[in-house]
């Protein structure tokens, strides 16, 4: 009795299924192929038969492997957000700790040189319409907004922080924090600091944050506290 054929779990949107470790290996080279050629070419600019040829497969394989070009970007994008899909501890730690490993889990991800370059493909994409014009959000800040205002609602809710809308509040902070760097970043007018410039920067901007978010009347110094890291 032979050994079953290995498999591997494919998570790639509308194609959650089991699929043999070949094929997931040679969606692999495709996604690879295709980062290539979309930011040679750009993304509208770019074909199907471009990608097949980049990747050495015929194209009838390729739309085996996935459905579309929108497809094959969004997976590109996938591949790009696995490693930083972190989870931060929060039980029994510090809000300042917690918030900056957050802000700089995410900001070492969305400000890497490979991510900007997808990003701004999806930014021109916009003149050719609004095919992905709905992804830009959700790989630049909304994860890192989500966590942010999940983890203000808790503190809030715990009498910890005195802010009226935690959406808000995890707006006002990623602005302060990633926002705006990104943003130049984006539009090639700026770069991207480095790690100790960039946790100083987070530091302030939490200390800021904090100074007019806790509840009137704590007697934690918020200054004595960040000074502490």
């Amino acid at each position: 009795m032979g050994l079953p054929a290995a498999t591997i779990e494919d998570h790639s949107p509308g194609r959650a299924h089991r699929v043999p470790v070949c094929e997931a290996a040679r969606r692999e080279a495709l996604i690879a192929a295709a980062e290539r050629v979309f930011c040679k070419r750009g993304y509208h600019a770019a074909t199907m038969d471009d990608v097949a040829a980049a990747a050495r497969i015929s194209k009838r394989t390729l739309y085996q492997l996935v459905e579309s070009k929108e497809e094959l970007f969004t997976a590109l994008l996938a591949r790009h957000r696995k490693p930083f899909e972190f989870s931060v501890e929060t039980e029994g730690r510090r809000m300042e700790d917690v918030l900056h490993d957050m802000l700089r889990g995410w900001a070492q991800h969305v400000l890497s040189p490979p991510l900007v370059a997808l990003l701004r493909l999806i930014m021109a994409e916009y003149i050719h319409g609004k095919t992905l014009s709905r992804l830009l959000d959700r790989e630049s800040a909304k994860p890192c907004r989500d966590a942010l205002q999940g983890y203000f609602s808790a503190l809030r809710d715990q009498g910890r922080l005195a802010i009226a809308d935690p959406e808000e509040a995890a707006q006002m902070l990623y602005g302060m924090t990633i926002g705006n760097i990104h943003i130049e970043l984006l539009l090639g007018i700026g770069k991207a600091p480095g790690k100790a410039a960039l946790d100083r920067r987070i530091a302030r901007a939490i200390e800021l944050f904090l100074a007019g978010a806790l509840p009137r009347g704590s007697e934690r110094d918020v200054g004595e506290a960040m000074s502490e890291r």
